[in-house]
């Protein structure tokens, strides 16, 4: 018993039943019948020697042993369509592909800046940017969908998965649009952010966390929170709605330059835990991501 009788249709058919749950659904994304899926299902659960699904009337539910096939079937999906990518790329004698992911912080005051030495020396290399929360970028990671990311380690997460190079601390600053009538006041004091409208970080994640901390050790009452994790919409809301918003102090200041945003001085800062490059640990990159991954590790040092 064991896997090598696995082959990667195999793989794709039980993560599409981990989604969907049900064998009709996924024998008509597969063009098989329900009894060919289900005869098939059965002799993968004898191959491995492990009941992989649980079968009730309203489906299929993995279990522990169904999981830990499943997330390493999309692992080794995702491999498989880099190197289909990666192999049409080097066909078309181009400069290979890499996948990575970054915090929002980091993007204009260290990612831009390695990107321009990157391409100073590699103009034809194809980068794929992921950008989002640390959460949800290291489980790109540890499912290798991404190569590596520049984010922080949530606590929920073993640092011991990954390598981890310090990149830069983080402070945020609460932005206005330049005509909302806090713009105006040189220092804004914890009464006037009381009774304000705000667009924040979605509830769990990492930021909103330490916002809602500010906000809370501060006694600030908002009148109203739209909570959103889309820079553009949050980005809408600050120039239309007259809402407040909170960005890292790269960010604000790069949009504040361009007449964007009034990043207001208010007192106490708000600071957030630094930063780094993350990689999994062990994980042998490609030729072109470890290239990448060399020019920003190089670039932290600048």
């Amino acid at each position: 018993m064991g896997l090598d009788g696995f082959r990667l249709r195999h793989l794709k058919m039980l993560v599409a039943l981990s989604e969907h749950g049900k064998l009709g659904v996924v024998a008509e994304m597969f063009g098989v019948s329900q009894p060919a899926l289900s005869r098939t299902l059965n002799e993968l659960e004898q191959m491995s020697g492990h009941q992989l699904f649980e079968r009730h009337n309203r489906g299929l539910i993995p279990t522990p042993q169904g999981e830990v096939i499943v997330r390493h079937a999309k692992m080794l999906i995702s491999e498989a369509q880099r190197a289909e990518y990666e192999m049409v790329v080097a066909a078309a004698g181009q400069g290979g592909s890499v996948a990575f992911g970054t915090i929002m912080t980091p993007a204009a005051d260290y990612v831009a800046p390695a990107l321009k030495r990157i391409f100073q020396t590699h103009p034809t290399i194809d980068i794929s940017i992921a950008v989002g929360s640390s959460d949800v970028l290291l489980e790109d990671v540890l499912s290798r969908r991404l190569d590596f990311a520049v984010c922080r380690i949530p606590s929920g997460m073993n640092p011991l998965w990954f390598d981890y190079l310090p990149v830069g601390q983080e402070t945020l600053r609460v932005i206005v649009a330049v005509d909302h009538p806090l713009s105006a006041k040189p220092v804004v004091t914890e009464d006037d952010l009381r009774h304000q409208s705000w667009v924040l970080q979605p509830h769990g994640s990492f930021l909103r966390q330490v916002i809602d901390d500010f906000i809370r050790r501060h006694g600030i009452v908002p009148a109203s929170v739209v909570s959103t994790s889309d820079a553009l919409l949050t980005m809408l809301l600050i120039l239309q709605s007259q809402r407040l918003g909170i960005f890292a102090e790269p960010v604000a200041a790069l949009l504040e330059r361009h007449g964007l945003v009034k990043a207001l001085q208010i007192e106490g800062d708000i600071s957030v835990p630094g930063f780094g490059l993350i990689k999994l640990k062990e994980r042998e990159l490609s030729a072109s991501a470890e290239l990448v991954y060399n020019v920003f590790a190089t670039t932290r040092n600048l």
